[in-house]
């Protein structure tokens, strides 16, 4: 999940550079930290960095648009440690952050963390929603039993 590949770190979601606060410094700093062992499979240790900006948001998090990002950077590295119901929980948690819930990244990863821990028709709706976002292009690189678990739903040529 680099940062090409997560659209709910996508800087026209936030304030312009001359305006970012503190708040959004911090957790940009400590997720590129997490992001960087992420791209290495170092997914233990991105946890640690996701978790630490985790800690910084103010409460309630979910109100933060800076949670969404965090939330989704733990879901994704726990889906490739294979904790699947770790990964769905965070990605839940956040669906209810501000953006998050249009993000087809969130869509994919949860349907496919759900998929795995045998939640499928949760998982088909979510992985539905995602591929009527992106389109193919968001299952490129993924397991086909994914793009597979819609095929019913797919518009036939």
């Amino acid at each position: 999940m680099s940062r090409s590949h997560d659209d709910t770190t996508n800087d026209n979601c936030s304030e312009p550079s001359s305006e970012i606060s503190g708040l959004t410094r911090q957790v940009r700093r400590l997720c590129a930290d997490g992001y960087r062992l992420y791209d290495s499979a170092e997914y233990r240790l991105a946890l640690r960095s996701f978790y630490q900006a985790w800690l910084i948001i103010p409460k309630p998090q979910t109100q933060h648009i800076e949670a969404g990002w965090v939330l989704t950077a733990i879901g994704d590295s726990y889906f490739r440690l294979g904790q699947y119901e770790q990964g769905a929980e965070s990605l839940q948690s956040a669906l209810c952050c501000p953006t998050a819930e249009q993000s087809p990244f969130v869509q994919l990863r949860l349907g496919q963390c759900l998929w795995q821990i045998g939640r499928h028709a949760e998982a088909r709706k979510c992985l539905f929603h995602a591929y009527q976002s992106q389109g193919e292009n968001l299952f490129a690189t993924e397991l086909e039993c994914y793009r597979k678990a819609i095929e019913d739903l797919l518009p036939h040529d």
